[in-house]
């Protein structure tokens, strides 16, 4: 969810502003708490286990391959849309006379090794980030709010399209914001008790993700102006850049904010493409890369990530990352669709 800034989807939402932007957020809101609730309380029943066991033991490899290989191209994919947004922002604000191989590149190394690192450390790693990265998210959204540069009345012009009908894809960019849960077809490995998702639990994720979807949408709003939206390619970075800390350490917030949310986009790359990476160690492994009790399989897989990232970084325009990302959040009902068909299908296996 903390990661949402840093991907198109506020400038998706930001775009359809005066065309049922509100509306979408709303209805996609309820659509994600109960794919949370849905998808938790499914891995709950097997504790212990991720996806890829379950599809081993419980379902025939006629299911188990395609569904795998499916769910690992999505997860890269969506590791991919953050890598290049990453690239793009950096270039843009921090770097613009470097070459962008070099960004690509210096960002790539350290995912790299962070894909192969073991599940647990992964989760370890995610812990440790958002202990320290929270309190400094707060005081920038504190700072945002309470500017004297946000203008509430151009809030409120928002508000006042709530009544128009929601589009498709400002209502699948608000759903991806709930899925984070999805995650768990490989890290429910490490959650071996037997848990329970209370209601307050549920309730605390939803005010969450409503927080997030509304703090990326209104403030960019408040800081530039309703009518002046549509124009910002990357509406939050610029939005923060209109901010300052006159008795700050940083005077400019935008440094603090890329600080932030660059290190929490390296943690979203891993997380996913992590799940991607054994994804497909399940399903492909090479023999000939077995060099005495060591199988080069991973290096390769994660290598051929890295690549294709480096490629796609320096070949697409901002224009094709935000296109290409549309698209890929319209597939995500049948991303959706696939998981609760193997979610059956794995039940129906464990009955009988």
């Amino acid at each position: 969810m903390l990661a949402i800034i840093m991907t198109p989807i506020p400038r998706i939402l930001l775009l359809q502003s005066a065309d049922g932007a509100i509306g979408s957020m709303l209805i996609g809101t309820v659509v994600g708490v109960l794919f949370t609730y849905i998808t938790v309380k499914f891995f709950i029943q097997f504790p212990g286990k991720d996806l890829i066991e379950l599809l081993q033991k419980y379902t025939s490899s006629w299911v188990r391959v395609p569904v795998t290989i499916y769910f690992a191209l999505m997860w890269f994919i969506a590791g991919l849309i953050t890598l290049v947004m990453t690239v793009f922002l950096l270039i843009t604000f921090l770097t613009p006379e470097m070459s962008i191989y070099t960004i690509a590149l210096s960002l790539l190394i350290t995912v790299f090794f962070g894909v192969l690192l073991k599940s647990k450390s992964v989760l370890f790693t995610l812990e440790i980030v958002l202990i320290l990265m929270v309190p400094v998210g707060i005081l920038i959204f504190i700072k945002l709010y309470s500017s004297s540069e946000f203008d509430w009345d151009q809030a409120r012009l928002a508000v006042m399209h709530i009544n128009e009908i929601p589009k498709y894809s400002s209502f699948v960019a608000t759903i991806f914001t709930f899925m984070g849960c999805a995650n768990l077809i490989i890290y429910n490995k490490y959650f071996k008790e037997k848990q329970n998702l209370s209601i307050l639990s549920l309730i605390i994720i939803g005010a969450f993700g409503v927080f997030m979807l509304v703090t990326s949408y209104f403030v960019p709003i408040g800081l530039s102006g309703f009518d002046q939206i549509d124009q910002l390619i990357f509406p939050w970075t610029t939005s923060a850049d209109a901010v300052r800390m006159k008795f700050g350490i940083i005077e400019r917030v935008v440094f603090i904010f890329m600080f932030l949310f660059v290190t929490i986009s390296f943690i979203s790359m891993i997380v996913h493409w992590h799940v991607a990476y054994k994804l497909i160690l399940s399903v492909f492994r090479m023999k000939s890369l077995q060099v005495k009790q060591q199988n080069f399989t991973p290096f390769l897989v994660v290598l051929v990530f890295s690549i294709i990232g480096l490629w796609l970084s320096a070949q697409l325009s901002q224009y094709q990352l935000y296109q290409y990302a549309r698209y890929f959040y319209y597939t995500l009902p049948l991303l959706v669709a696939v998981l609760f068909f193997t979610m059956l299908a794995i039940k129906r296996g464990a009955s009988q």
